[in-house]
């Protein structure tokens, strides 16, 4: 079978016009590949209203006190909302703050971060050098105070160590402070 040049040169029109084709339905797939906006999980995001905390997670809202055992550290965190924004109450034996409050989900997805904002730590040294001494003399004291928020409970690493000394929370001694929901 003997193909003419007419009927050589179409089938060369035809193939190049097909691989054009498919050129342009990969080049339009790549470029929605990359320009595609990564989904988010609900729950790896910050958490802000009502509604998406009652969907993704536990109820956190109420009055958070400290275990009975320690009666020189006495603490009362209550949680709420006003206008879809979590708030806290912290209510020590000397003090009463009240300011906004975050909460974003822990690696493990256990649990969640808690931030109480506003609230200046009691003491901060920093990390200390060998003989106890700040290695920083001029650090600042942070304005936020961080919990582990878990189903009914609330953990407050009130204390550093050693080597890196702070007080979240002058009016309790605890190193840690739990927070049991009533």
């Amino acid at each position: 079978m003997k193909i003419t040049p007419v009927l050589f040169c179409f089938l060369i029109l035809i193939s190049c016009n097909e691989e054009k084709k498919v050129h342009l339905a990969d080049r339009k797939k790549s470029d929605m590949i990359v320009n595609a906006k990564p989904k988010l999980a609900k729950t790896d995001t910050l958490v802000k209203t009502t509604s998406s905390i009652k969907k993704n997670i536990f109820p956190i809202e109420g009055k958070y006190v400290i275990q009975k055992d320690d009666s020189s550290c006495e603490i009362s965190l209550v949680l709420f909302y006003k206008r879809d924004q979590l708030v806290y109450k912290l209510t020590t034996n000397t003090r009463t703050l009240t300011d906004k409050a975050k909460i974003e989900l822990n690696e493990a997805k256990d649990g969640y971060y808690l931030t109480l904002t506003n609230i200046e730590w009691s003491e901060n040294e920093g990390a200390l050098n060998d003989e106890g001494e700040p290695i920083d003399p001029d650090i600042t004291l942070p304005t936020e105070v961080q919990g582990l928020l878990q189903k009914n409970q609330i953990t407050i690493q009130n204390a550093g160590n050693s080597m890196n000394y702070y007080v979240q929370i002058g009016e309790c001694d605890a190193k840690y402070i739990q927070l049991i929901k009533k």
